[in-house]
Parts: structure tokens; C-alpha cells; sequence
């Protein structure tokens, strides 16, 4: 009991010295601040103000108090930024020092921040030679289009947020916007100085991907004529002040002018919860809901979670309200399968569209290459936003957002993969909207719905969803024609069984929209007509291979709720005795085995609960008697061997992360039933072994009920490794088996 105090003390000192966090400290109001919107803004940032008729007066605008501000550093260990639009200042504290900050009359409330951003990058292999013609990345949105009637960007101010641009300012694919001075203001709010030229080149990469231009030819962007401003948010060594200088460097597009934001990162599996994909829990989704209503369009990255088994979702700040989110396509009707799925946790539609995401990039020392990611994909929309800014330059930010999602290539079909689908050029350029084509008809029997292709081929898909009332989607579908003959009889077949009435299903096909109302006797659109009577249902259809993206699903391992089956494996250490201990002593041979569920309930980010109930063996080798026959030994061996149920109740306390898996503490207390024993020993005559054992069964001299405390040491989902003390004595009499067990668990 001594050791297991001694014990307790170290660990409870261990997390009181490591308790630095980062917090945001906001506070009550504004009071005695003074502000001067036309001291303080660019004239661009003025001109947006007035044209989305945002109030340069708002008090959002105004600077935080002074002395508030003074005092809170003061208090704590290191400053590190502070917002306007939160009114809030963000700093590194102990736990003692945040007490005292949360008692400040001035102080609203504190947050703590536990973030990490993540670059939405996939590797991609090296393009053995570059295109000379004109680019996919281009191609998919008919760039051709703007660059015809000379439409670049020109005029529309860009901010740019990254990890760094390395090469930008000596890169031949930047020359122009050197030449003609177009970065109009870099800011790195990392190292606080202006230089931005360094570290990681993920941003080098996404700038190419707006106003890039190969070999003095090759646009590998739509908008090289734009205005830049570069800001690099995130340092590999500070992940925690990461998600603060975001929203420092859009306070600082806003105020420098920007039109529109490009940000290729996002926060997801490592820092939040599902739940808080809902535009609303973030503070970088706050951050960008604000700059919306002050008339920026920002456009981020969906995410490339699209595979990963426990999360799929968009990452923050793709979940806000009014921001272009942007998902990841490999041609117009093939999704990148890393790509992160919608809706939001609340239900809201993301992504609004999609775009290239295998795309060619500036690399290192004037070289090119192809990389992949909703990374690129994000930047290639936003030149894209900047050519249609600059046809527009009186639509507010809200408008510009809802005329590129109608350009999309499947709009007004929506689903969670492709949002609208990918923005075409030629919306904009060629001043009307392509007639519909009648490129199916729609057939029912009692059974099913039918889309009949009017001339059905391999390569086009099928799109549709099966829409709520509500307007969510309830699923959605790609489906193709594969290894089935094409001919004037082929066609889809839907399930009315799937189906309820008041729901509807959307359906694209070859360009061609349609809507069937469940529970009506005719389709919504004109161009899709009833044929049944063309048909015969028997035998005509021919068999149809199909593909359906994965839907969401709002829970997920090391989230919530964590259930799963784990083997554990221990060791049992010998106590000390001496010659005069009888025979109940183990020896360093001692094991464990058992099988157990663990359940576990993540409370906060770190701080959960958790039980584990299971059923196991131990095995305690006893020391061996050594007895002589004359000149001949005989020695016996014992083994003592008990079956137990084992309930376990612990508390979790996350560390940190590493790759996708939480580092973390359990400390615990568990209690044991014993359901049986038993006891048996062979004998060694010399060299004759005599294997016929001789077993005893329930023996007396047992407690049945034992309870102890364990502290465990794992990764989620992966391995953990634990020690556990038993206060409890196993025998009634004599000396007790050992108390100390260090293991393993498998997940």
C-alpha cells in the first residue's frame, strides 16, 4: 500500500508540472477602445465594405481593451496573439495561472485550444515529363474560356494561408507577379516578420495552382493577374498556435483588402470531435463566418479523410457558413476517393463543389511535378473565384459563392461527394446556360423506377440521391454500365422499397436533371416522361454494376464512444522470501492471460471514462522442493493456476497525438472474482520425469474477491502497456502470491 501511494504522488506531480496549455481568454466588452476604419483599412477593404454593405464601424472591427490585455499577459506565461473579431487574447498558462485569469471581473471565459492543423496533400508519384498542351486542372473547368477573353484575375486581391512558401521569391513560375509586383504584403505571424520565403513548400505548390505559369506558357493556374498576400499560420513545433495565427491572418487579409482567402489546411481527427464539425464549435469556423459577413469569400479545403475509416467527414473550417468548400475530383464524373464526405455534423451541405486534385505543381529549384490532395484542388477554385470577381466586381461574397455553385457541371443536383459538382467557365463567359439534353427517360412498374438512357454508353455514370423532405439526403449513388450489352433496352433500375413516400429522387445523367416525387403519379421535370408502356419489365434490363460513396456516420473510434475487444498479456513480480515461507511463493515464470471488452467515453478532448469487463487466467510458478534419496534428487514442481472475471472503472487523460492515435493515461481500479483453482505439482527422479500430476481443486485456503489499482500507458487502437497493484492478499494464510504485474494490451 506504501508503494502504490509513493506511486500515485509521482504521477499526480508528473501531470501538475506538465500542465501548460494554450488558451483563448475572451473578454466581457470593448470599453474605452477608439477606432479609426479609415486609418486602419486598406482602400480595397473599404471598397468591399461598402459594396457587400458590411458596417466598417463594427464593433467587431475595434481593438480589443488595452489594459485587459496588459493584465492577462501579465498573469501568464507566454503571449501569443490576439483577435479583434473574438475580442479575445490567446496565451500559454498552468493550470493556477488560467484559475486566476478566469477571475478577472473583465474575463468572460476561457477556451482551451487543442489543435493541430493538417495540410490537405496526398503524396502523388513524379510526372516523368510535363504537359506542353493545355492542363486537366484547367481543362475541367473550360479555363480556356476565361483566358480567351482575357479574364486572369486581374484586380481581385488573394490571401494566401500556409505553411510557408520557400522559392516563391526566386521560383520562374512566380516571375510575373515578381515583375509587375503583384505580392502586394506577406506577413509570417510564426517567427512575427515579414519574411515568408521559407519552410514548408506546401505553400510554394498551392500559389502555383492560382497564378503559377510554366515554362513562360502554361498557366497552371487561373489567375495569374491577381494580387497576393502571403501569410504563413503553421510551424511543425508550435501545433497548438496554429488555429490562432488563422484567425490573426484573416483579420489581416481583411484589413489589407482581400477579396478572397485560399487556405489548403484543416482541423479534424486529431482535435476535435465529430459534433464539432458544425460551423459553429471551431474557432477558425467562427473566424470564417466572420470574414463571410464582412463580404471575403474564403475557400478551403474539404479534407483528405475520404478513407479514413474512423472520421470521413469535411475538417473545420470547411464546415462554416458562407465559405466555399472544395472537395477533390480525378475528371468530371471520378471523385478522388481520399476526398472528405459532408454533410456537416448539423446536417448543412458541404462540399459546395469540387475541382482537380491531381494537378501539376512548382517544385523545388525551378523543377515541376504532379501532387495530389483537396490542397490543390482548393487554390485551382479560387482562381477561379478571382476570374469571376473580376467579371463581377460588384457581387458581394455571398453572391459570388452561390453563382459558382449553379456553374457547377451537375448543378442543380447535389450530393455529398461531388456538392454541385465542378465550376465551369463557360457559365460566366458565354452569358446563358446550356439548354438541358434529353438524355434519358424515366419508366416505373410497381416495383421500380427506371432511367432509360436514350443512348446509353460505358462511359458516362449516373448520379442520384434520395432526398428527405427536409432536404437531406437520405443517400446518394454513382452507377455505370459494365460488362452488359448496350443497346436501346438498357437501364437503371431503382427499389421503391428503398423509398418513402414524400421523399424524392434527383437524378443526372449525361447532362440531363430530373426529380420523381415518391408517392406521385408523374415526374417533376417535363423532359423526363413516363414510358412504361415501351417496356418490358420481364427480361429487358440488363444487369447493372454500381458504386456508392460511403456516407458519414457521426461516430467513430476515440471519439465518443469506444467499444472494442482487447487481449492483454502480463508478468507477475516475485516478492522477497525466505527459507521459512511455505510453499505459496511465485517465481519470476509468473503470467497472465485474459480477453476483455473496453468500453471508453470521451467527455472532453482530453479527459474521458472508461470500463473494461473480462475473463482470464493467471498461472504462478512456485519455487522448486529439492529432495534427496540417497545420492539421488527428486525435485517437485508446483504451479498454482486461478480463474477470474475482472471488472475494471478508469479515468483517461489524453497527452497528445501521434500520427492519428491518441497517446494517453488510464489510472484505475479493477476488482477480481476468482472462478476456480487449482493446484498441481510433477516430480523429477534424477533424470525420469513422472508426468502424472496430481491436481487439487478449490482450494480452501482463498479469498475469492480481490481488488487492486492499475495505470495504463497506450496508444488508441493499437497497443498500451500497463502495471497494476493488488491491495487485496489472494491467500487467507500464510504468504501471499505477488502483488505487482506489469503487461500488455493488444487492440
Amino acid at each position: 500500500m506504501k508503494k502504490f501511494s509513493i506511486l500515485a504522488i509521482l504521477v499526480m506531480a508528473f501531470f501538475q508540472m506538465s500542465a501548460q496549455n494554450t488558451y483563448w481568454v475572451f473578454f466581457t466588452d470593448k470599453n474605452n477602445t477608439h477606432f479609426n476604419p479609415y486609418q486602419y483599412f486598406d482602400a480595397k477593404a473599404i471598397e468591399r465594405y461598402n459594396a457587400c454593405g458590411a458596417d466598417l464601424y463594427d464593433i467587431t472591427n475595434y481593438p480589443v481593451n488595452g489594459q485587459y490585455s496588459d493584465e492577462v499577459q501579465n498573469l501568464t506565461t507566454e503571449y501569443v496573439g490576439t483577435s479583434r473579431w473574438l475580442n479575445a487574447v490567446a496565451v500559454t498558462a498552468t493550470d493556477e495561472q488560467i484559475r486566476i485569469v478566469e477571475a478577472l471581473p473583465f474575463v468572460a471565459r476561457t477556451q482551451l485550444i487543442a489543435t493541430e492543423a493538417v495540410m490537405t496533400e496526398t503524396p502523388a508519384e513524379f510526372a516523368d515529363k510535363l504537359l506542353d498542351a493545355e492542363l486537366n486542372q484547367i481543362a475541367l473547368m473550360q479555363g480556356e474560356k476565361f483566358q480567351k477573353n482575357n479574364i486572369n484575375g486581374k484586380g481581385v486581391r488573394i490571401a494566401v494561408f500556409d505553411g510557408g512558401f520557400p522559392d516563391v521569391d526566386t521560383h520562374p513560375a512566380f516571375k510575373h507577379l515578381r515583375d509587375n509586383h503583384q505580392i502586394i504584403k506577406t506577413w509570417n505571424f510564426a517567427s512575427n516578420k515579414e519574411n515568408v520565403y521559407c519552410n514548408n513548400s506546401h505553400g510554394r505548390m498551392v500559389l502555383s495552382c492560382i497564378a503559377g505559369i510554366m515554362n513562360d506558357t502554361t498557366m497552371l493556374g487561373l489567375a495569374p493577374g491577381a494580387e497576393f498576400l502571403l501569410a504563413r499560420t503553421e510551424i511543425e513545433a508550435e501545433k497548438k498556435k496554429e488555429e490562432i495565427w488563422w484567425v490573426e491572418a484573416l483579420e489581416w487579409a481583411d484589413q489589407n483588402g482581400a477579396h478572397i482567402v485560399s487556405s489548403s489546411l484543416g482541423y479534424g481527427i486529431q482535435l476535435h470531435d465529430l459534433k464539432d464539425m458544425d460551423g459553429r464549435s471551431s474557432i477558425v469556423a467562427k473566424g470564417a463566418s466572420t470574414a463571410a459577413s464582412k463580404g471575403i469569400l474564403v475557400c478551403t479545403a474539404m479534407g483528405n479523410e475520404g478513407t479514413d475509416k474512423d472520421w470521413k467527414m469535411l475538417v473545420t473550417p470547411a464546415d462554416a457558413d458562407g465559405v466555399l468548400s472544395v472537395g477533390a475530383v480525378r475528371s468530371l464524373e471520378e471523385i478522388e476517393s481520399y476526398s472528405s464526405f459532408g454533410p456537416t455534423a448539423d446536417g448543412r451541405r458541404k462540399p459546395n463543389v469540387v475541382a482537380c486534385g491531381y494537378d501539376m505543381v512548382a517544385q523545388s529549384n525551378g523543377n515541376y511535378s504532379y501532387s495530389q490532395g483537396t490542397s490543390f484542388a482548393t487554390p485551382m477554385v479560387s482562381g477561379f473565384a478571382a476570374c469571376v470577381k473580376q467579371m463581377h466586381p460588384e457581387w458581394t461574397a455571398t453572391q459570388l459563392l452561390e453563382e459558382i455553385e449553379k456553374s457547377g457541371n451537375h448543378y442543380p443536383y447535389y450530393d455529398y461527394a461531388f456538392g454541385y459538382g465542378v465550376p465551369q467557365a463557360g457559365y460566366f463567359t458565354d452569358k446563358k446556360k446550356a439548354e438541358p439534353k434529353h438524355s434519358f427517360d424515366l419508366a416505373e412498374n410497381a416495383d421500380n423506377l427506371y432511367v432509360v438512357p436514350v443512348n446509353p454508353t460505358e462511359n458516362r455514370k449516373l448520379f442520384y440521391n434520395i432526398q428527405n423532405g427536409d432536404g437531406s439526403l437520405e443517400d446518394y449513388f454513382v452507377r455505370w454500365f459494365k460488362d452488359t450489352p448496350i443497346d436501346s433496352n438498357a437501364a437503371f433500375s431503382i427499389s421503391k422499397y428503398d423509398l418513402t413516400e414524400g421523399q424524392t429522387v434527383n437524378i443526372w445523367y449525361n447532362d440531363q436533371y430530373a426529380q420523381y416525387v415518391v408517392g406521385k403519379d408523374k415526374v417533376a421535370e417535363k423532359t423526363a416522361q413516363i414510358v412504361s408502356d415501351t417496356l418490358d419489365y420481364s427480361n429487358e434490363f440488363h444487369g447493372i454494376s454500381g458504386s456508392k460513396p460511403t456516407r458519414n456516420i457521426y461516430t467513430r473510434k476515440g471519439n465518443k464512444y469506444n467499444g472494442e475487444l482487447v487481449l492483454n498479456a502480463s508478468f507477475m513480480i516475485p516478492t522477497m522470501w525466505s527459507p521459512t515461507e511455505d510453499i505459496y511463493r511465485a517465481d519470476r515464470h509468473s503470467r497472465s492471460f485474459s480477453f476483455s471488452y473496453v468500453n471508453h467515453w470521451q467527455l472532453t478532448r482530453v479527459y474521458g471514462l472508461g470500463f473494461r469487463i473480462g475473463f482470464g487466467s493467471s498461472w504462478y510458478a512456485m519455487p522448486e522442493d529439492h529432495i534427496y534419496y540417497g545420492y539421488t534428487p527428486t525435485v517437485k514442481k508446483y504451479n498454482f493456476k486461478t480463474s477470474q472475471f475482472d471488472l475494471e472503472f478508469h479515468q483517461r487523460f489524453v497527452l497528445t497525438h501521434i500520427s492519428k492515435q491518441k497517446l494517453y493515461v488510464d489510472l484505475g481500479v479493477y476488482g477480481d472474482w476468482i472462478t476456480g483453482s487449482r493446484l498441481k505439482y510433477k516430480t523429477q527422479l534424477g533424470d525420469v520425469v513422472n508426468n502424472n500430476v496430481i491436481k487439487h481443486y478449490n482450494y480452501d485456503n482463498l479469498k475469492k474477491l480481490n481488488c487492486g489499482v492499475r495505470m495504463r500507458l497506450g496508444l488508441t487502437n493499437f497497443l498500451a502497456i500497463y502495471g497494476q497493484y493488488r491491495i487485496t492478499s489472494i491467500m487467507k494464510q500464510g504468504n501471499d502470491l505477488p502483488k505487482w504485474e506489469i503487461g500488455f494490451q493488444i487492440f
